[in-house]
Order: structure tokens, then C-alpha cells, then sequence
């Protein structure tokens, strides 16, 4: 059973930004499936590196669509993009030093991501929708 299920509400209705947002709810659930699975060592590390470089890729997608549409709140944004990524690559270390990543990684991953979606980026879905609402 996934973690973290797609739904109409986590549509931006920007296809680019969509796609990548499915592409990390499958991610999560693959990770939460490594420890299912019980293959939780080689799967979640495979799949912390999958979400740290998917991410990033992501985030750059993003970044740069505010950065063109002129949203005003991208710098907090950024810095939630930044704390995420942070989170990410330290797990990753502190499983290259030999501590035990436990299933909740992938519960936290899936609590992010959906509080990310519906606060974040709806933000700034809605300033380019009321942008694009006053233009002749």
C-alpha cells in the first residue's frame, strides 16, 4: 500500500511541474516499498539517491519558473527546496556511516512533499493564475 497517493488536489496544472510531482510520490512509495520488502538497506539507498538528484532536477524546475513568472516569494521557496535537500543528502551519509534509515524516511518524504504542494507551490500557481486573471 502506497504511502502517498496522486490526486486531482496536487495538480498545479503546469504539466512539466505535475509530471515531476507524480515522478516523487512514486519515488516515496518505492522507498517505502524497500522496507516493506525488507531489502531496506540497498533500496533506500538507492532510491534517497534517486529522490536527492530528482529533487534537485525538480527544484531547479521550479526556481526557474518563478524566477520567469516573477513571483515575489520565491527566495522562501528556495529555502525550503534547500532544507529538503539538506535532509535528504544527510541521511545519505548517516547511512554511508553505517546508521539504520528506518521506514519513517518515507513517511516524512511523503508528509513534505504533500505540505510542500498544498502550501508552496499552490502559492505561487495562484499569483501566476491571478497574474494571468488581470492581463487584457
Amino acid at each position: 500500500m502506497p504511502v502517498i497517493i496522486w490526486s486531482e488536489q496536487y495538480e498545479t496544472g503546469i504539466a512539466e511541474i505535475d509530471t515531476q510531482h507524480r515522478n516523487l510520490f512514486e519515488a516515496i512509495n518505492r522507498l517505502a516499498d524497500c522496507f516493506k520488502a525488507g531489502q531496506a538497506e540497498l533500496g533506500a539507498r538507492e532510491a534517497l539517491a534517486f529522490l536527492n538528484e530528482y529533487t534537485q532536477e525538480h527544484f531547479d524546475t521550479e526556481e526557474e519558473f518563478m524566477r520567469v513568472v516573477g513571483y515575489p516569494m520565491s527566495s522562501f521557496h528556495r529555502v525550503e527546496h534547500t532544507e529538503l535537500l539538506t535532509k535528504v543528502q544527510n541521511l545519505i551519509v548517516k547511512m554511508d556511516e553505517g546508521f539504520l534509515i528506518t521506514a519513517d524516511v518515507a513517511t516524512f518524504a511523503a508528509d513534505w512533499l504533500t505540505h510542500h504542494i498544498n502550501e508552496a507551490d499552490m502559492g505561487y500557481v495562484k499569483f501566476v493564475r491571478d497574474k494571468l486573471s488581470r492581463l487584457p
